[in-house]
Formats: structure tokens, C-alpha cells, sequence
């Protein structure tokens, strides 16, 4: 780390953000490379979280969508993928880049949109809306740039995904048979 501008930049409104997005895309990555390309459970898996940053309180989401009879087998890979992460097989330097690199094109690319500027500059001037202000704008790639490893990691561990403590469902569309039926 850069010492004291590691430190400044923790304290940025933009850091709590910026590290559960980058979060995101390093789940969401290891999520797909797992459950998707190595184990072939699943057609896609992603890993949603809320704004835990700004309301108490929050949770994620796994999506995968996978044929029925895969998906109890599909739902397991995604437990201990999230397990994985916080214990044996950590977040690297290599992933969070990865990550930086996708979180700051997808940045750019939006950048040249009327409605990412309006969704940007949307509560700039409300008090209600603490911490956001030009910075939110200004700073965005520096302060995705500045987070490290440790952060990413950090983050993750606060996230409860100890296996019988999440809450788990697996729903069905369409038609399917079940015990019994036909």
C-alpha cells in the first residue's frame, strides 16, 4: 500500500462502495469459474449485494440457473465456492485486478451515458444523502485503484456465508415431475 494515502483513501464516502463492488465481481468471477466451467452444474451463477454501506442491515444474492436435477449439487458448489474465499483459497492480487480492471471500463463505458450522469448526480445536494457529494464523481477510478487485497477480504469475512446460516431456496420453472407424478 502507498501508507497514508491508503489511509485517506479509506476514508473516502466512495470506499465502502467501490469495495463491496469489487466484491462482486471477484464472487461473481469465482462463482462462474467454479459452478458454471469446472463443475458444468450450472448455465450461469451470479452474486448480487445490496448497499450494505448505506442501509443497516442488507444481504446478497446467488443466482445460478441450472437443470433441476443439478440443482441441489449446484446450490452446495456456491456454499463452499463463498467458504473457499474467506478460508483456504483467498482473494489474490491477480483477482482483485481483474476486478478493478471490468468495475473501471464498465465506469467508463457508462460515463458516456445522459442516465449514469443523472444517476451519479442524483441526492449530490440533499442532506439526506450523507458522504455524497462531487467526490462520488470525480474520484470514482482513483479510489477503485487505491482498494487492496486485505479490503476485498476484509469485506468478505463481515459477510455471514457460514453454511446452515444463510438462507437457501431452490425454485423451479416450468414444467417438471416430480416423486409421484408424471
Amino acid at each position: 500500500g502507498g501508507g497514508g494515502n491508503d489511509v485517506q483513501m479509506r476514508a473516502h464516502p466512495l470506499f465502502p462502495c467501490i469495495t463491496l463492488l469489487l466484491l462482486q465481481e471477484v464472487l461473481n468471477r469465482r462463482l462462474f469459474s467454479t459452478v458454471r466451467e469446472a463443475r458444468r452444474l450450472t448455465y450461469d451463477a451470479n452474486f448480487h449485494l445490496t448497499s450494505f454501506e448505506t442501509i443497516l442491515g442488507g444481504w446478497y444474492l446467488v443466482t445460478v440457473t441450472a437443470k433441476p436435477e443439478l440443482a441441489v449439487a449446484a446450490l452446495e458448489a456456491c456454499e463452499e465456492t463463498l467458504q473457499a474465499a474467506r478460508s483456504w483459497d483467498k482473494i489474490t492480487r491477480d483477482n482483485l485486478r481483474s476486478a478493478q480492471f471490468e468495475l473501471i471500463s464498465k465506469h467508463q463505458g457508462a460515463m458516456q451515458t445522459n442516465k449514469h450522469w443523472v444517476d451519479m448526480m442524483a441526492g449530490l445536494q440533499l442532506m439526506e444523502v450523507p458522504g455524497k457529494d462531487m467526490r462520488s464523481i470525480t474520484d470514482f477510478v482513483e479510489v477503485v485503484q487505491s482498494v487492496q487485497v486485505e479490503d476485498v477480504q476484509r469485506m468478505l469475512e463481515c459477510l455471514d456465508t457460514d453454511k446452515g446460516k444463510a438462507w437457501t431456496c431452490i425454485g423451479v420453472s416450468g414444467v417438471t415431475t416430480g416423486p409421484g407424478g408424471g
